[in-house]
């Protein structure tokens, strides 16, 4: 009897072993089993958040971006925070982008959700003072751990108007001239307190090589590309700017296509 007690006090041990090994743990008297190679994910804090920050409408909003990360095993939330140097602390609420709907209809959010797979979280800044450095913190926490990204800006340096939109092309009859025109961005919110500047590119394929000449800036929402070629396909392209230089270009908008007349 004492050896049979003994077999059993050993399997129990070696079973216990292998349940250890194997990602077998038991809480509140139920086995629950972790799939083998996701104990580490298990076990892991958040991942710091890749913040991504810029304003689609200066002087009047900032937006803030960031993925959720592919891995992630546990419910993850976030606390977003900005604050002026040794200011008062405010708060910014995120979004995620699967949210419906969004809660703001800029184009460049809405092109980093189509164009990375996931989910995508957000927040808007409103009510910034210019020429003034802020602090960002984003915060992710699960029941593991908590981990901050922290960023230094001001609105000035993070400018970036969404393209132009509505771009059509059309050959000027007569000519080998291109008559382009657009509308500005409508995430832009005062064309009259801040205008934009605009730039047109257009490109051409000669053996297997692409050409460019780029125009601008201009304030106006048409131009006339002069001394094309005929039977030539050229793209165009417009992206738009603060008027003064602030922060960066935009993205260039969607490509337009069109053909010359060969004659």
């Amino acid at each position: 009897m004492f050896q049979q007690g003994l077999c059993v006090v050993f399997w129990l041990c070696v079973y216990a072993l292998v349940s250890l090994h194997s990602g077998v743990f038991c809480s509140n008297g139920m086995v629950t089993t972790v799939p083998s190679g996701k104990i580490k994910t298990y076990l892991e804090p958040p991942s710091r958040p890749d913040v991504h920050c810029w304003s689609p409408s200066y002087p009047f909003k900032v937006l803030c971006s960031w993925p959720e990360p592919p891995q992630s095993q546990r419910p993850t939330h976030y606390i977003a925070t900005y604050s002026l140097k040794d200011g008062e602390i405010q708060q910014c609420h995120p979004y995620p982008t699967s949210m419906s709907p969004l809660p703001s209809p800029e184009l460049s959010l809405q092109r980093a959700n189509s164009s990375s797979p996931g989910t995508r979280w957000f927040c808007i800044l409103e009510g910034l003072k210019l020429y003034t450095t802020y602090q960002l913190n984003i915060t992710a926490v699960n029941p593991l751990g908590s981990v901050s990204h922290l960023q230094l800006w001001t609105i000035e340096d993070i400018v970036k108007p969404d393209p132009p939109v509505n771009v059509t092309v059309q050959v000027v009859p007569r000519t080998l001239k291109l008559l382009v025109r657009w509308a500005p961005p409508p995430s832009w919110s005062d064309h009259e307190l801040v205008p934009l500047n605009y730039r047109v590119r257009y490109q051409w394929e000669k053996e297997g090589t692409f050409h460019d000449i780029t125009l601008g800036p201009f304030k106006e929402t048409e131009r006339v590309l002069p001394g094309l070629l005929p039977g030539r396909v050229y793209l165009v392209q417009v992206c738009s700017m603060e008027y003064f230089g602030l922060g960066q270009n935009s993205d260039w908008s969607p490509p337009v296509n069109v053909t010359m007349p060969a004659d």
